[in-house]
């Protein structure tokens, strides 16, 4: 129905759209960011409640573990973000997601992977972690243990999403009440968080989170509608092209000192995901 190099690009753009998620997170208040985006999940499809048909028991299982898992994933990046900078954390947390999914594809869910593939996962990974690297800067032990912890989350409802909408026998079904969801575990933190996060907020705030809004629900929503039509573990790693774009946002946008030692990585990541794309 769709064509390979469709979904390659779909997956593009959702990886373009978090990245820059990610940099409005990192750059503003970020709970604050992260309580707005979820009023907009929540807003954007709480009008089509009536019109989406209701998933299985069965389907909600998944459901519920992922947006449990999404509320403990968007807390996790706040934190991580307070302790390091966006191209030291996302590096670290996006590849070794890829690197964990990938593994449990492989040799616990049978996922079927060719020897090409694989390797060009490991370009993606061991490129992301070599944009991590600095040895002229202290390395960031807290940093890394959030990040590795956001790492594990991601992975995990990568998978449970990714087999969730695969079982759906109605896929748009799936998506919506995901995504609708999604927003209410974080939204409610936020409200009740003790760094009152929506205290003192202006117009140029709420622009900014409503953007941030938008861009979370196209780069998740498209990343699972293109896992039930590629394997699990190539759009995860396809989707790590977002550290590239984060990167370039971190030197020219963030002023991140780090970011420019990080662009010569960046080309095994573009190697890794241009082999991945004849492999799809």
């Amino acid at each position: 129905m769709y064509s390979t190099t469709s979904i390659f690009i779909i997956i593009l753009f959702a990886a373009l759209c978090h990245s820059g998620w990610s940099s409005i997170v990192k750059s503003k208040n970020s709970l604050g960011i992260m309580g707005i985006t979820s009023i907009i999940e929540i807003v954007f499809f709480t009008p089509l409640v009536f019109y989406v048909p209701f998933p299985p028991l069965e389907i909600w299982y998944f459901i519920i573990t992922s947006v449990i898992l999404h509320g403990l994933y968007r807390i996790s990046v706040v934190y991580s973000y307070k302790f390091g900078d966006l191209s030291f954390i996302y590096p670290i947390a996006r590849g070794s997601s890829s690197l964990i999914i990938a593994i449990i594809t492989i040799f616990f869910l049978k996922e079927k992977i060719s020897s090409l593939g694989l390797i060009a996962i490991l370009f993606v990974c061991i490129g992301i972690f070599l944009i991590s690297y600095n040895k002229k800067i202290k390395f960031n032990f807290i940093g890394f243990l959030l990040a590795m912890s956001t790492a594990l989350l991601i992975a995990v409802y990568t998978l449970v999403d990714g087999y969730g909408i695969r079982l759906s026998y109605n896929k748009f079904s799936y998506l919506y009440w995901m995504l609708l969801l999604n927003g209410v575990p974080v939204l409610l933190i936020s409200i009740f968080s003790k760094e009152k996060p929506f205290k003192n907020i202006n117009k140029e705030f709420i622009y900014w989170g409503i953007l941030a809004g938008v861009l979370a629900i196209l780069s998740y929503g498209l990343v699972v509608w293109s896992m039930q039509y590629i394997e699990i573990a190539y759009v995860s790693s396809i989707r790590e092209s977002s550290i590239i774009f984060a990167t370039v946002i971190g030197f020219l946008i963030l002023k991140e000192k780090q970011a420019k030692n990080r662009l010569i990585p960046s080309c095994l990541i573009v190697l890794g995901i241009a082999i991945l794309f004849f492999q799809i």
